[in-house]
């Protein structure tokens, strides 16, 4: 039976996700494969999600729950009542349903994003490599990455920016072609700030400076990114060679006054400039847009992109779904002849003996039967032992992927094979 406990950002806040997140995981994980029937054990955690799974030969689903919230508790410090109010518990098909959907990111914030996959996979090179998968979850946890992959390069679910940061830098990018010529400016040096930075990077931008009240924070940012941070007095200087200044910060009035930036902006160095101000309260005054060689876009203009990029992504996540539920059909079959195997096995070489014990002793009663008879009799009794266990096998294969563990126990217990 696969187990996963999850807390998450749909019911849990950050702050208290962080007091429930497992300080050393590797050392908890494989304490988790202590846990009595635990036979391999997996921890996910992620800014907006902490997750134990495991895989157990236990039968009975409440008591590996508690032993899952009594030993989450005592690791992180926090009251089991806590865990218990918290953490949602899943077991065989719901905990393999999460769990792919969690890695096609049909369960992150922001629907569709791409880091939970590479952070799942991660949890699965984690595991294998301290010793803590090496079965039923280990497979499902590469069905889940492999899943993930399949709905990314099938669905749209993951494309176009759903941070107004990332539009910036998209919108950016769709004027000037592509950024590797383009000399940018990120005023603000905040979360915000630290997006555009990141993406202008990451998209190959030619030069990135980084301009904040605080210049310390400032140059930490353009360390970063390898960009290089200015005074912020030297702002109007620095947007007279700019292609691309992008505004994040805080202010109480205007940053940039059409007065005084006309003519710095009208600079005969560059064809235009664009100014993305994605500020609250704007901080570019809007008449700056009238300019010649201006191309003034503002918050307002980028969240109309970021809801549109949202309606598509939830529309694609219909299309997610399908391939997921499809992919665990699969999973489920794949697991449940795995787990049941050994007890398939053991079945049959039970019933085969028996088989054999009494076809031998019919041979004795009848006598003087030729090779071909006695084979025509001994293929009837194999043929009649396939039958008889055709149905129980189909029901235990079933069984086994964790739609009835009881019905697991209760084979061994009837057949007598532990």
């Amino acid at each position: 039976m696969i187990v996963c406990a999850t807390a998450n950002q749909k019911k849990v806040s950050v702050p208290m996700l962080e007091s429930v997140n497992f300080k050393r995981k590797d050392e908890a994980t494989k304490k988790c494969c202590s846990l009595g029937s635990v036979k391999e054990a997996v921890i996910l955690q992620t800014c907006h999600r902490v997750e134990v799974y495991v895989a157990t030969n236990g039968n009975e689903f409440g008591d590996i729950a508690d032993r899952i919230v009594k030993f989450w508790s005592q690791e992180v410090g926090v009251s089991s009542d806590i865990i218990h109010d918290i953490a949602e518990v899943l077991q065989g098909r719901d905990a393999l349903m999460h769990l792919l959907q969690v890695a096609s990111g049909l369960e992150s914030m922001v629907i569709g994003e791409d880091q939970i996959l590479g952070q799942v996979r991660m949890a699965c090179v984690d595991s294998k490599r301290i010793g803590t998968l090496n079965g039923p979850l280990e497979k499902a946890f590469m069905k889940a990455v492999n899943v993930g992959r399949r709905v990314r390069s099938e669905t749209r679910i993951n494309h176009g920016s759903v941070s107004v940061g990332s539009a910036a830098v998209d919108l950016a990018e769709k004027s000037f072609g592509d950024l590797k010529d383009v000399r940018a400016l990120v005023v603000g040096a905040g979360e915000a700030g630290s997006l555009v930075a990141q993406e202008l990077m990451r998209r190959g931008a030619g030069t990135i400076c980084i301009a904040n009240r605080t210049f310390q924070k400032g140059r930490d940012l353009a360390e970063k990114v390898g960009g290089k941070a200015i005074p912020f007095e030297e702002l109007y200087r620095e947007l007279e060679v700019v292609d691309l200044a992008l505004f994040a910060v805080s202010a109480d009035e205007p940053l940039v006054r059409s007065e005084k930036a006309r003519s710095i902006l009208a600079s005969p160095q560059r064809d235009h400039i664009m100014l993305i101000d994605i500020s609250q309260p704007r901080c570019v005054e809007g008449a700056i847009g009238s300019l010649p060689g201006v191309d003034l876009r503002n918050i307002d203009d980028l969240k109309l992109v970021v809801e549109r990029n949202l309606e598509q992504r939830l529309g694609e996540a219909a299309k997610a779904n399908r391939i997921v539920l499809e992919e665990l059909q699969s999973l489920q079959t794949l697991l449940g002849r795995t787990l049941a195997e050994p007890l398939v096995s053991a079945l049959c070489m039970k019933a085969d003996r028996i088989r054999d014990k009494e076809f031998r002793k019919v041979l004795r009663m009848v006598g003087n039967l030729n090779e071909e008879q006695k084979l025509v009799i001994e293929n009837l009794t194999k043929e009649l032992a396939e039958r008889i266990l055709q149905v129980p096998i189909e029901s235990l294969r079933k069984a086994a992927s964790g739609e009835d563990a009881a019905l697991v126990a209760a084979a061994k217990k009837l057949f007598e094979l532990d």
